[in-house]
């Protein structure tokens, strides 16, 4: 069964270009976009052109080739001047504590809300 993530990728529309550069094989581009995808894709998010993955139940292991895709996007968009202000993820694991933010575009709208229920 393993270890679940929830997750949330906002990527701005000035970014997809440089996006789509770290999809560089097909093998990828259908991990991410194709039919058999665990990612839902809103290619209109904001309803101006930019990109909102999200996912839930996950599991988000680095071993895995479409994470690290990901992983060295962010990586690669913290190092650039200006691009950390154009995406935001967000991952929420299973555990109480276990929260990851990445990202600075803050009018993504993408953030944590915890709340206590009661009852079910």
């Amino acid at each position: 069964m393993g270890y679940r993530s929830d997750v949330a990728i906002a990527i701005h529309k000035d970014l997809q270009g440089e996006f789509l550069t770290f999809l560089n094989t097909t093998e990828l581009m259908a991990d991410i976009f194709g039919d058999m995808s665990d990612f839902e894709l809103n290619k209109d998010y904001q309803g101006d052109g930019h990109w909102l993955f999200t996912v839930d139940s996950v599991k988000w292991y680095s071993s895995y080739k479409d994470i690290q895709m990901f992983e060295k996007f962010f990586t690669a968009m913290d190092e650039e001047n200006g691009t950390i202000q154009k995406y935001r993820f967000i991952r929420i694991g299973e555990q109480n504590d276990d929260v990851e933010e990445r990202g600075q575009w803050f009018e993504s709208n993408i953030h944590v809300q915890r709340e206590i229920a009661i009852g079910w």
